[in-house]
């Protein structure tokens, strides 16, 4: 009789402890297999998912050298005619500057000799920066007011605003290159790469005081300084960058200098073809880094404000 009575018990409490084990394997079951919270959890991931990169673009500003930028765009816009306009924009920069500059600051770096001014000295940095300046504003202005028929206020105030970059950057050439020959032991491709940095700097730094001097200040018809012709004016910089390198090969006495045929201006050669060896070599300069720059999106090419 009192195994009879213990039977019970133990089966009761068994059968409690089995309940208490299970309850909670079963809870955890059913809510690990809710198909509408999985269904929840899984729409809400893709939501997310989606949703992040589509405000993220939103906030993306394509460079653009227009007054409003606008939204980056999904396929490229580069074709073949915006890198014809590009090509043709490029070489008329050349006929109407470039050439000029480096044309001008050797033709005015032999006024600086006459006029007894070391190649080591400020009066002479001066005097090629000036030469270099005007030689630009005056082949901009006979390009664009001749052959282009161009308003007058408004080229020449182009005129002076690339003039004064200009100034600034061929003040800063000979001290640049001094400076770099010594410490590269006169290696060309050393100096040319620093030139380039320094000077496209330099130009860069007239640009934006062009901009606030004559501009803001003085009420020329040139723009105001703001975020587009920031990055506008940073590129034609590099541009010019690499006329100001090019121009280091008119030296032919400089080691490794792979460009002296045809830039090295000789003991031999007049004035005029000294001027016109140091033109072809800031042209060329300049035209080789604006054809790789051609082939930028459309809106990162400075040139792309002007077309």
């Amino acid at each position: 009789a009192g195994q009879l009575r213990c039977r019970p018990a133990s089966v009761k409490n068994m059968f409690s402890r089995t309940l208490v084990a299970r309850a909670p394997r079963r809870f955890v079951a059913k809510w690990q297999v809710r198909p509408e919270a999985t269904q929840a959890i899984r729409l809400k991931s893709t939501q997310v998912h989606e949703t992040i990169p589509r405000a993220a673009s939103e906030g993306k500003m394509k460079f653009s050298t227009t007054t409003q930028a606008t939204e980056v765009e999904t396929t490229s816009t580069l074709d073949a005619g915006l890198v014809g306009s590009r090509y043709k924009l490029t070489a008329e920069v050349i006929m109407s500057k470039v050439f000029w500059a480096g044309f001008g600051w050797q033709g005015s770096s032999v006024i600086a000799e006459n006029m007894g001014y070391s190649a080591e000295g400020a009066k002479f940095a001066l005097t090629t920066g000036a030469g270099e300046a005007l030689a630009v504003f005056a082949g901009h202005s006979a390009f664009y007011l001749i052959l282009k028929g161009g308003k007058p206020s408004a080229e020449l105030s182009t005129a002076l605003w690339l003039g004064t970059g200009t100034f600034f950057s061929g003040t800063a050439w000979q001290p640049v290159v001094n400076a770099l020959v010594a410490l590269s032991n006169n290696n060309f491709p050393i100096t040319a790469a620093g030139t380039m940095v320094a000077c496209g700097s330099m130009f860069y730094a007239g640009l934006r005081v062009g901009r606030a001097l004559w501009g803001e200040t003085m009420g020329a018809a040139i723009a105001a300084r703001n975020y587009e012709n920031l990055c506008s004016d940073a590129g034609l910089s590099v541009a010019i960058g690499g006329a100001t390198a090019m121009f280091v090969a008119c030296d032919p006495s400089m080691v490794a200098n792979y460009f002296a045929v045809p830039f090295g201006v000789l003991d031999t050669d007049s004035t005029l073809v000294a001027m016109c060896r140091a033109g072809a070599a800031t042209g060329t300069g300049y035209g080789l880094v604006q054809a790789w720059q051609n082939f930028f999106p459309k809106g990162r090419n400075w040139m792309d404000m002007y077309l």
